[in-house]
């Protein structure tokens, strides 16, 4: 049960109970191996993504040009990346200016990795990354410990208790590796409208190895889709960035106060100004983390 209050109840019955798309798993996007090795070649290359983008395999295994869509994209459209390198508590934005913080007591290893110990850490990111945008992609990294749901890979929203606050969510987009009820991993995007849209799957996300989770917000089709561990696990609908209040940019916390924190760790997470397509999430998932060089 996500929170004992009942405004709390309403809203979880909301997310997961009313107008929520819920698919089965769709293929994967994994590339085959001939294709996975082109696209970690090209996105080592300095040229990026544009030199796999005749190798980007589709769910069968074919060329990325049979998704009807553009080539994998490239460097430009990241505009924010998150390495952890270094160490101490300041978090680089190796793309842009918009450098964050770990909180409450977790530090950088050193090693490129932010570990959250589900207690009380989490990564403090400035404010409106996401607002201004008209498409988005969101990728992290994540080595996931397991535990309780409703963790959050991230979270970006306000709450009614205002600026660097948890009480209840009044906007939020976020990913989480487990829902409940279920097994598996969700995103959810409420404007402060009240638009709504949410993908959840029952496919379990892996537990203690690196995997990705991407969310993408695709306007041209208000479309919201979900990728986990290399899956595509469906799309729902999309609110405009524009109704996102994100005050609050966090990975690792959730603006609803009785969701936990998340317990993992972090390798990189991403933000693309574009609404990537399933060959460029293929390649990303082929080439992994660090592997594209601003």
């Amino acid at each position: 049960m996500r929170g004992s209050s009942l405004v709390a109840l309403l809203a979880g019955s909301l997310i997961f109970g009313c107008g929520e798309t819920h698919v089965e798993l769709l293929a994967p996007i994994v590339s085959s191996a001939g294709a996975g090795a082109d696209a970690a070649a090209g996105a080592n290359a300095a040229a990026g993504a544009n030199a796999a983008a005749g190798s980007g395999a589709d769910v069968d295994g074919g060329a990325a040009g049979d998704f009807g869509g553009p080539p994998p994209l490239t460097v430009p459209h990241l505009i924010h990346r998150y390495s952890f390198d270094g160490e101490g508590t300041r978090v680089l934005d190796s793309i842009g200016e918009a450098h964050g913080r770990l909180e409450s007591g977790a530090v950088l290893d050193g090693a490129g990795h932010a570990t959250l110990d589900g207690v009380d850490d989490y990564v403090n990111l400035p404010n409106g990354l996401l607002s201004g945008l008209t498409n988005a992609t969101l990728i992290a990294w994540v080595v996931w410990n397991g535990g309780p749901c409703w963790q959050r890979v991230f979270d970006f929203g306000s709450t009614d208790a205002g600026e660097d606050q948890v009480g209840n969510a009044t906007s939020s987009l976020f990913a989480t590796p487990k829902r409940c009820p279920g097994t598996g991993p969700a995103v959810s995007f409420t404007a402060s409208n009240d638009e709504f849209g949410s993908v959840d799957s029952d496919e379990p996300f892996p537990v203690l190895q690196v995997s990705a989770i991407a969310v993408v917000i695709d306007a041209a089709k208000a479309e919201l889709r979900l990728y986990a561990a290399g899956k595509s696990l469906g799309t729902g609908n999309a609110p405009s960035l524009a109704r996102l209040s994100d005050q609050n940019d966090w990975l690792g916390r959730s603006q609803w106060v009785q969701d936990i924190y998340l317990r993992g760790t972090y390798d990189e997470f991403r933000i693309y100004d574009a609404a990537l397509s399933d060959a460029d999430l293929s390649a990303l998932e082929s080439a992994g983390p660090d592997a594209l060089a601003p």
